[in-house]
């Protein structure tokens, strides 16, 4: 998949079944198939968005604690 800030990107047939292959989910029936190609752009764009802490010494979000007792 190329990145571009300027056209929507599409994967390819072949990135999706890499993907497929690499977790396991080679027994998807053809439809499942074609919305998980439909959702691996939007994913990566959303996932793109998150910001990350320019400190390697700061721990996940979702390792912090909200309330301690």
């Amino acid at each position: 998949m190329i990145k571009s800030k300027t056209k929507k990107v599409e994967p390819t047939i072949d990135e999706a079944n890499a993907f497929v292959q690499r977790h396991g989910l080679s027994g998807l029936k053809p439809e499942y198939l074609a919305r998980l190609r439909e959702l691996i752009a939007p994913v990566a764009f959303y996932g793109q968005q998150v910001r990350r802490s320019p400190h390697k010494d700061n721990p996940l979000a979702s390792e912090f604690t909200a309330f301690k007792s």
